[in-house]
């Protein structure tokens, strides 16, 4: 198998055609994200507001995208494991994920400074660095280098891939919450965009994986 036969829209077919019994768990692992979604927008956290952003974006965020990618990782690889161990593994990863994550940011953000081309081919580039940290408990320095290896040659492929699911997900979400709301400010416009995002996150992480999947096997083959 070569890069240039993984097809965007072949992907997206099999991300629709897989996703049927993985729903369900991804949706259970992903819930807690509601939690804190819900406190960060009714809750009064005042001078709390900033700790707990913290939390969320640098803990919630790493562990509950670790635990969603080891799962439907695991599951296509015919090594099921339940939601527990999905969250076990993520959580033994944490501070590799963690570090990983943040060194991500420093770096997307570093290309950004430099020019927006660079920051996006970097973002790009790194994207998978969480993969190989949750699935090969990688270090954070071997995570990114796995990555980066992963998508030489096949920035485009990512980058055109990651556009069609954005495409697909997000402008049905943004018609939907327009038509509740065309002035995007009221409170349930602000639901109804979260709720929305909450549901479509497994559809998501099912074609990343899809992708990291095949990325790995065509790497496989041109060794």
């Amino acid at each position: 198998m070569t890069a240039s036969r993984i097809s965007a829209r072949s992907l997206l077919r099999e991300t629709f055609a897989n996703i049927g019994s993985r729903y369900a768990p991804l949706l259970l692992i992903n819930s807690p994200i509601l939690i804190f979604v819900g406190l960060n927008r009714f809750g009064k956290l005042g001078s709390a507001g900033v700790a707990f952003n913290i939390i969320y974006w640098f803990v919630v965020v790493p562990l509950l995208s670790g635990a969603m990618i080891f799962y439907s990782y695991r599951d296509f690889t015919k090594n099921q494991v339940t939601v527990g161990q999905a969250f076990n593994q993520a959580n033994r990863r944490l501070l590799q994920l963690i570090a990983v994550y943040i060194m991500c940011l420093l770096l997307v953000c570093a290309g950004f400074i430099a020019l927006i081309i660079p920051g996006v081919y970097v973002s790009y580039r790194l994207m998978f660095s969480s993969y190989a940290t949750v699935i090969d408990n990688s270090s954070a320095v071997d995570s990114l280098s796995s990555s980066w290896e992963l998508t030489k040659g096949r920035w485009w492929l990512v980058f055109r891939s990651t556009l069609l699911i954005i495409f697909v997900v997000f402008v049905p979400i943004l018609s939907i919450c327009l038509l509740i709301d065309p002035t995007a400010k009221s409170v349930t416009y602000q639901l109804a965009a979260n709720l929305l995002g909450f549901l479509a996150g497994p559809l998501m992480n099912v074609y990343f994986v899809l992708l990291y999947q095949r990325l790995r096997e065509s790497a496989a083959a041109t060794q």
